[in-house]
Formats: C-alpha cells, structure tokens, sequence
C-alpha cells in the first residue's frame, strides 16, 4: 500500500543521508585538518548528527523519493536542513558548550556543510532517476487491481498521474456501466467469478477495494478468500470518501486509510536486507566461479556442439514470467521429447520426473549431482528475478494444475534453493514439497535462509543431486 511502503522506503532513505553525513564529517576533517576534534568531541557530534540530521530529514520530508517539483524544493529544503544543522554546531563551538573554540572552527563548518549538502544532493537525485529509470523499464512495479466504480475515478486517475510511485493498473473490478478511465488497455472485470480466474492469470502484488463496505456489488468476504488463499494483499478502504485528496502545498497526499488484508506479514525492512544478500552473494559466487563455469562451457560444448546455456520461461514472484537459465544438461531437443517419455513420469504431481532421464548428456549427469548446472541462475537473482533461497520457479502448465492454496507459494520470489532441497530433495512427494516451500513462507525470516543456505552447501557437497 502507498503509505505504509512509502513510510518504510522513507526510514531508509533518513538512514542513508544520516549515515553518509557521518562519512562527510570525517572526509571533511581530513581535508582540513587545521581543526582536530577530541575523541569525547567527535562522539558527542556524531550522537548530535544522528539525532539532529535525522529529525531535519524527517520534519522536512527528505526520505520521501518521489515528490512534485522535486528539484525546486528539493534544493530549498537541503538548504534549509544544512544551515539550522551547521549553525547548532557553530553556536555550540563558540559558546563552548561542548567544544573548545579555535580559529578554524568556522572554516570547518563551512566546508562540511557545503561538502554535505553536495553529497546528499547527489545521492538523493541520483537515486530518483535510477529509480525511475527502472520502473518505467518495468523493473521494481507492483500490479494492482482496483474494486471500484465511477465515484472513485479521482482515486484512480491519482495513481495514473503518480507514475513514479511503481504502481501498474491491470484493471478494475466494477459493474457500474458508467465507468470511465484514461488508462489504454485496462481490462474491466464485472463478475466475481471472472476476478477469481484473472488473479490466477495475471501478475497481481495488491487489490485496493474502494467501494463501501455496505456496498452489494460484490461479496467482500469472497474477495478477502480469494486473496488470502493465493497470497495478494487486499486494501480495504475505511472511510466513505474514497476520492479524498488533499493539498499539502507542493505535494499531494492521500489521506485514504485502509485495512490491509494478507495471508503471510513480512518485515519490510527485513525483506530488503534479503534483496542486499542476494545480490551480493549473486555476484560474489558469480566471480568466486567464472573459472569453473568457463571449464563447464566448454565442456558442453565439446560433448554435442549444442548451445551451453538452457532458458526456460518460468513463473516467478505473484506470476511474473521471466527466463529462468541453467547449464545444458540434456539434449537439445529435450523438450519435444517430453511428450514420449510421459509414461515413465515418477513425479506425483504436475512436475515430470524421471529418475533415470534418457535425454541427460554425459556431462549433464555430472553437472546435475553437484548441482553446478544451477550456477546461471545466479544471474537471475542478480537481475532481481530470483533469490537465494525460495520456492523453486514453476512452468506456467505446472501453475495451472494447481490447487488454489498451493498458489499461495508464489507469493514470495522463488529462489535457487529452499527446505525441500535440503530435506530430501527428488525424494519427496510433490503434496510434500508444496507443503515445505508454504512452511518456508509462514516462517520466513533472515536466519532460516541463512540456515538453509549453510545446509545447502553440505547437500552440493554430498552430490546427491539427480
């Protein structure tokens, strides 16, 4: 939801700038190092940045990312921030509250405003147009659906406007026939039935339910099953004036407040030090292991002639499809020969299996017990596809025969390894492994993927892999 993600990115945000303000202070008394701080000085200003940084950047809204006329108030509010920050620091110095005064005080002050507010400026548009970049490249969007009808267009058109937001409108729920929306390509839902199939089909992260609550177009607590069962958060709004906006000044704010309905909660912060992990575990197992990939390329290569690399669409966080990559293991034609070989499928499940597969290379048998066939996917988790650790990414026939809880396991990004690959891996039912990887979502957090991760090391290890 637009508050409650907004409010979140924004800790962060003071975080950052609190914290390369700190970098500023000490690149600033190296470069003038006429005015040398004590120990017991430097601690008690750097508890005096943390707390006065961070309430400046908080009371004038500098967490916030996206804001109207960002360069024009973005500059007047950094400035606002480092002349009341700097001159606490120059009273306090020239009072001797705190510090002993000397002639360079001043300078020094100076030079480390100018230099932080250089800094912070640079970071805070840089980090705007590469954020925007990505999401109007599709990257970092979240899908949503709205239950709505032609009373709530002004709610709506705001999120049309608000494009740096990440919010991406697949259609609206309504059976009102006069509504009307600018959006090309908007797909219009009018039974409740349809609504349950579409979520199914599209890449949906929220539902913003907008009509009131004694509203009987459709069945609320239907619409709070469905997407409980398939793991879509639900937005209801609370109050009965769904097209509510206000003017702050040079901002508009929603003041909607909504119930948030959603089967599994995750610590938002917790979920980016996650994102953290993974691309940087991503990129160092990809540089640790270039020589071998190298060596496994060429022996592919070698073997048959046929392509190194294996792409497979796959389906991945809420439905989104992406190309999943992995080393060749079998022949190149493997795919056409499914269909001949379905009789001899092991696999309980919509997934096909077969422990002795005929179409595995010589070097694929290999590849698959230690698991290093798995190595391109890392790339994958670089891209922001994939994770670490997660719910192995189904094929879009697999998706399909599900039953409607087991969908529920694309709720989180699918990753290269999770429980299941650790507690039997081939040797588990598929009603099994579909109960794992939902255990896996109801108990997430840090340290199960990292005890995951450290299990996983010892299975590859073992080369069990088939």
């Amino acid at each position: 939801m637009i508050t409650n993600r907004e409010r979140k990115l924004s800790v962060i945000m003071i975080v950052v700038q609190v914290l390369l303000t700190i970098f500023v202070f000490f690149i600033t008394q190296f470069i003038y190092p006429q005015r040398e701080f004590t120990y017991i000085e430097n601690t008690i200003l750097l508890i005096q940045i943390i707390v006065i940084w961070g309430f400046l950047l908080k009371k004038l809204n500098l967490g916030i990312i996206f804001r109207q006329n960002l360069f024009k108030t973005g500059l007047r509010d950094y400035i606002v921030l480092i002349f009341f920050g700097t001159l606490i620091f120059y009273l306090e110095i020239k009072l001797n509250l705190f510090f002993h005064d000397t002639g360079h005080s001043f300078r020094f002050i100076i030079l480390f405003g100018i230099i932080d507010f250089l800094v912070l400026i640079i970071f805070k548009f840089l980090f705007y147009y590469m954020l925007r970049y990505l999401r109007r490249k599709g990257r970092n969007i979240r899908n949503i659906i709205f239950i709505a009808d032609s009373t709530n267009n002004p709610f709506i058109n705001h999120f049309v406007e608000a494009k740096d937001w990440g919010y991406k409108i697949l259609a609206v729920v309504t059976k009102d026939q006069n509504f009307n929306c600018s959006i090309s390509n908007l797909d219009i839902i009018q039974e409740i039935e349809n609504l349950k199939d579409y979520m199914v089909d599209q890449p949906i992260d929220d539902i913003f339910y907008c009509l009131p609550i004694d509203d009987m177009s459709f069945d609320i607590e239907q619409i709070v099953a469905y997407s409980n069962e398939i793991g879509i958060a639900l937005h209801i709004i609370q109050n009965n004036y769904p097209n509510s906006i206000v003017s702050n000044g040079n901002s508009k704010k929603l003041i909607n407040k909504f119930i948030t309905f959603k089967k599994t909660q995750h610590n938002y912060y917790y979920l980016k030090v996650k994102d953290i992990i993974d691309l940087l575990g991503s990129i160092i197992v990809s540089i640790i292991s270039l020589p071998i990939m190298f060596i496994i390329a060429v022996l592919i290569k070698l073997e048959d002639g046929g392509p190194v690399f294996f792409k497979q669409e796959r389906i991945g966080l809420n439905g989104r499809r992406f190309n999943c990559y992995k080393f060749r293991s079998m022949v190149v034609n493997a795919e056409a020969l499914i269909d001949q070989l379905q009789d001899k499928n092991e696999s309980d499940g919509p997934t096909f299996k077969i422990k002795h597969d005929p179409r595995v290379t010589k070097i694929g048998r290999f590849l698959r017990k230690t698991s290093l066939d798995e190595l391109p996917q890392f790339y994958n988790v670089m891209k922001g596809e994939m994770s670490i650790v997660g719910p192995r990414p189904p094929l879009l026939k697999e998706v399909h025969l599900y039953e409607r809880p087991q969908l529920r396991r694309l709720s989180m990004k699918p990753g290269i390894t999770c429980i299941w690959q650790v507690k039997g891996r081939n040797k588990v039912s598929f009603i099994e492994w579909m109960k794992m990887d939902l255990e896996y979502i109801d108990q997430w957090s840090l340290w199960l993927d990292l005890k995951i991760m450290a299990a996983t090391v010892g299975v590859v290890l073992k080369a069990n892999g088939q």
